[in-house]
């Protein structure tokens, strides 16, 4: 009996040994193969999902505009359809594992790619014109753009390719409804009386760190501030909405979406 174990037993760890190992999932089919079909249902997918922050056919809003063939994150399609279904680790651009299957990821990613196939509209404006208005503007005053500026703002470096036009737009006339993640504006007012309003850089049990609107660093003992406000819909950036015309606007807004990097 106990002979029939063992050799029951040893046939098992030699079954293991022998057996193949699991095999990696097949590679998902070249994105350009998707059908009508497969384009549609990724349609209806990215309108409900993916809009909201990709704009309308992909045209750019809170998130990147997508209708161009070359896509900063996804290199491939492998690394496309990975991206619509887990996001960006450190981004703005969330996970989707548990809303989309393989399947379901793979349509909307070949989607996307289909935006890349058809020319996005021309911004109307004057990127050169924009250029010279965002200098005399003062815009470097609290932005910067490929090293020169100062930090007050987010860095514009590559803003075109973070976000949409109409986005920028909004950013220039309603900049409180386009508030950027990671610039929570706070006011202290401390036990002498001093006021403070600006950018929350650090925060802790004991100190909060705030730069304000002309860029210098105040690092505050919170035993020493008898008052802390955070201004959730709050910002640092006046409204152009009256200091500039239409035409300028649209200047302005055609050479912040020609920021794309450095190249």
């Amino acid at each position: 009996m106990r002979r029939s174990a063992a050799i029951l037993t040893f046939a098992a760890v030699v079954a293991r040994a022998v057996a193949p190992a699991a095999q990696p999932a097949a590679p998902a089919a070249p994105l350009r193969t998707a059908t009508a079909a497969d384009l549609a249902a990724g349609k209806r997918i990215f309108d409900s999902q993916c809009a909201w922050c990709h704009g309308t056919a992909g045209a750019g809003g809170n998130g990147p505009l997508l209708q161009r063939s070359a896509l900063q994150h996804a290199t491939d399609d492998r690394t496309l359809i990975d991206i619509v279904r887990n996001g960006i680790p450190g981004t703005e651009m969330p996970s989707f594992a548990i809303a989309l299957t393989e399947r379901t990821a793979w349509q909307t990613a070949a989607y996307v790619r289909s935006l890349g196939r058809t020319a996005a509209p021309a911004a109307p404006g004057n990127a050169q014109k924009g250029a010279a208005l965002y200098e005399s503007a003062g815009c470097a005053g609290c932005h910067i753009v490929a090293g020169s500026g100062r930090a007050v703002g987010p860095e514009l470096t590559a803003i075109g390719a973070l976000r949409g036009p109409s986005h920028l737009r909004e950013s220039i006339v309603n900049p409180a409804a386009t508030h950027p993640p990671g610039y929570l504006v706070v006011r202290a007012v401390t036990n002498a009386g001093q006021t403070i309003r600006g950018i929350r850089l650090n925060e802790d049990v004991f100190w909060i760190h705030i730069r304000d609107a002309g860029g210098a660093v105040h690092v505050l003992q919170k035993s020493d501030v008898s008052q802390l406000d955070r201004e959730l819909e709050g910002t640092l950036m006046p409204s152009y909405s009256s200091r500039f015309s239409p035409a300028e606007l649209d200047d302005l807004v055609a050479y912040l979406a020609s920021l794309r990097g450095r190249s």
